[in-house]
């Protein structure tokens, strides 16, 4: 059994703007354009295991698009059951739908709660380094948030990020489910 945690993020060419160090008295001008085309990237972590990632880039959000990432994660590894903690979002397959792959099994988070997300810190990683810049087109800003996202995808990175809270909490599960067996 394979454990995620699951969130999307928009990114787009309106600008980050976030604040900046300068020199006393001197004025910090970030780049600015009003433009408004975004994208979406789909993110899963996995709890404990391997510690892998699965991410997917769309143009749009909506049922159809949510149910092809998760048929992504079921492709990752087909033996395995794989159980996806996500928030509540309308866009959210729910359990029991016909869409929903046979190896996934859906662990909704309770509403306006995105700090047990992992994953929310996953986005703001991703975005930190695009603020105050400018991207013509969506490509390069996507290009460059999957240079950003490459170091951020490794084993111990991925780790580093999951909560202490919830790593305890699945190995008490798990340790739980052994001894029932």
């Amino acid at each position: 059994m394979r454990l995620w945690v699951l969130d999307e993020h928009r990114y787009g060419l309106l600008p980050v703007i976030r604040r900046v160090w300068s020199r006393r008295g001197g004025r910090v001008h970030a780049p600015y354009a009003t433009s408004y085309k975004w994208g979406y990237l789909h993110e899963a972590l996995e709890i404990d295991g391997a510690h892998d990632t699965q991410l997917l880039f769309t143009l749009a959000i909506n049922q159809d698009i949510h149910a092809i990432f998760l048929q992504q994660i079921a492709d990752s590894d087909p033996e395995s059951l794989h159980v996806v903690i996500m928030d509540q979002a309308g866009f959210h397959l729910r359990a029991g739908e016909q869409r929903l792959p046979a190896t996934i099994r859906l662990l909704p988070l309770p509403a306006y709660c995105p700090e047990l997300n992992p994953v929310e810190g996953f986005g703001r990683l991703l975005k930190a380094p695009t603020a105050n810049r400018l991207y013509r087109n969506l490509r390069p800003l996507e290009n460059h948030l999957i240079a950003i996202s490459k170091e951020w995808i490794k084993p111990e990175k991925v780790e580093s990020m999951i909560h202490d809270w919830m790593r305890d909490q699945v190995k008490r599960w798990r340790s739980a489910i052994k001894s029932n067996f």
